[in-house]
């Protein structure tokens, strides 16, 4: 194609210094040549030879300097247009190469060295555009091991990378961001360049993670809500009898004339597991029925106060260090009060029994509440945190099912956990947990704020 078009340049200012040359001739002879000769032979008279000489001179002179300067003429126009539909086509190109949403950086294979990056492609790796240039990019590509990483790694670094590949990048500062890169290699003045064109993932995981934590919580929800239907229909069934097992047992207790006491006791022991066995009950109808509740505006920091004066002494004779920080400018929510409670002595109840279980002598509890964003809309965010046992990896997904608790033998339901997530989700709101076992355990709660519409509740509190 490039000889095609050479050849096609040539055959034009050929054509083009014969048609001119033809014109110069013409326009010698027809304008000039006798004139030209005429003064010739009147300045040298009755010297043919010399006049002969100067005429033919000259006129050879005239003609190929005005066919050079004609030809030369169109042949500088016709590269300065060239030029400048080049210098156009370049700031075009230019224009979009450094709009581009894309990170592009061309790296020489060589030596992995940047020979040009766009603006984007710079933002990203935390520099100018040029400080960039001239980096080492494969000093920038984080070794993390394993074989798979290694080869990806390669397969950028040689423009090999057609699709997109998942590396680990380091920043100016030392931080590392996930991205997402895709390379080629073109040659160049007989140099082998790669193309590479990189996003940042850091967004998309976040979506994949709110993503996830958006299923996970429907997934508990329909749970709950199926449990919740089959833990009112056994309660209902377990109710009965066992108030009957109650009253009798106290019957032949009441009767001390007929029993001894190893009887009275074991009486005692029917009645006191009776009552146990009732308080479940109780929390299984609680966990199962969804009241009308009394909502209104709650001070969350007022009800984690109110919720703390209950535990304050325990927590002191355990040995528990309790930090609290509240902001000043909490927004209040729309819920019922006595079951915002009930979830945060969950929380205090569940840390305490934790952290009592450690047995180290360094023990903290610590609330923290703020006013916080919850997508587009204002919520306030409490967070539990405590250095006790924590829970155990394979735990994680389990801790908010109905029935599920590692206190068995200290008498828990596994109940509550479950209640404090479907207070939460009826308010419109999210529960989360992070924890390390024997570290540390997390738990955050965000609520939106008085004014915004959750699962069919307002300010007022009417569906």
């Amino acid at each position: 194609m490039k000889k095609r078009g050479s050849l096609s340049l040539i055959l034009f200012f050929a054509g083009l210094t014969l048609v001119t040359t033809w014109f110069v001739i013409f326009a010698w002879e027809q304008l000039l040549r006798e004139p030209y000769f005429s003064w010739v032979e009147a300045r040298y008279p009755g010297q043919k030879l010399k006049q002969y000489n100067i005429q033919q001179r000259g006129e050879h002179f005239f003609i190929s300097t005005s066919v050079d300067i004609i030809v030369v003429s169109m042949l500088l126009r016709l590269v300065g247009r060239q030029q400048r539909k080049l210098l156009r086509a370049e700031e075009r190109y230019r224009a979009v190469f450094e709009h581009a949403t894309d990170g592009i950086g061309i790296v020489a294979a060589k030596d992995h060295r940047i020979v040009d990056a766009n603006h984007r492609f710079a933002e990203m790796l935390g520099y100018s555009s040029g400080q960039i240039v001239g980096a080492d990019f494969s000093h920038l590509v984080t070794p993390t091991g394993g074989n798979s990483h290694s080869e990806r790694r390669s397969a950028v670094l040689n423009g090999m990378a057609s699709g997109e590949v998942d590396l680990p990048i380091a920043m100016a500062g030392g931080t590392i961001f996930p991205a997402s890169i895709s390379s080629s290699s073109l040659l160049m003045d007989e140099e082998k360049l790669v193309v590479m064109i990189m996003r940042d993932r850091s967004e998309r995981i976040r979506l994949e993670e709110e993503k996830e934590l958006m299923q996970r919580h429907l997934y508990q929800k329909s749970k709950l809500e199926s449990l919740g239907e089959l833990s009112a229909g056994v309660a209902h069934e377990i109710n009965n009898p066992l108030n009957c097992i109650i009253n009798f047992a106290q019957l032949l207790k009441d009767d001390s004339t007929r029993l001894e006491d190893n009887d009275r006791r074991m009486a005692q022991g029917i009645i006191d597991e009776g009552q146990r066995i009732a308080k479940i009950v109780r929390s299984l109808l609680t966990f199962a029925r969804r009241d009308s509740h009394d909502l209104g505006r709650v001070d969350v920091a007022e009800t984690i106060g109110n919720s703390m004066s209950l535990f304050g002494r325990q927590l002191e004779m355990d040995g528990i260090r309790v930090e609290i920080a509240l902001s000043g400018s909490l927004p209040v929510i729309v819920g019922d009060a006595s079951r915002l409670r009930q979830v945060i002595v969950n929380m205090i109840s569940n840390a305490r029994n934790s952290l009592k279980e450690k047995g180290s002598h360094d023990k903290l509890f610590k609330i923290t509440a703020t006013g916080q964003k919850m997508g587009d809309y204002d919520s306030v965010r409490i967070e539990f945190l405590d250095n006790g046992v924590g829970i155990a990896a394979e735990d994680m997904d389990r801790v908010f099912d109905p029935f599920f608790t590692t206190r068995r033998e200290s008498g828990g339901t596994g109940l509550g956990l479950s209640l404090a997530f479907g207070i939460v989700q009826e308010y419109g709101g999210t529960i989360s947990l992070e924890s390390r076992q024997g570290e540390f355990a997390r738990f955050v709660i965000q609520i939106p704020a008085a004014g915004v519409e959750q699962n069919g509740y307002s300010l007022t509190g009417r569906r």
